[in-house]
């Protein structure tokens, strides 16, 4: 049985300085700091994933030039530092 997900794009930043804009799916109604708290789960997927390194980012004009997209990825929910809802 799939249930259906509602789709919420977020902005990540995690440990390193990683910036992460992409794709969260939750249930219908959850609240995105409800799903981020969820002790259930240590890992999330994130769909239509841009990342990059801020660290090595000197102009955020920047950005577009050394983004990397990938269809999903997979990160651990211990390393995040700043979720935003974009």
């Amino acid at each position: 049985m799939r249930v259906e997900k509602e789709k919420h794009e977020v902005i990540i930043i995690g440990q390193d300085d990683l910036l992460v804009k992409g794709f969260v799916h939750i249930n219908p109604g959850e609240r995105i700091i409800d799903f981020f708290n969820d002790s259930k789960e240590s890992f999330i997927a994130v769909t239509s994933a841009e990342f990059c390194n801020l660290k090595e980012i000197k102009s955020f004009k920047l950005i577009n030039q050394i983004m990397k997209k990938k269809n999903a990825v997979i990160l651990n929910k211990s390393t995040i530092k700043l979720v935003e809802e974009a």
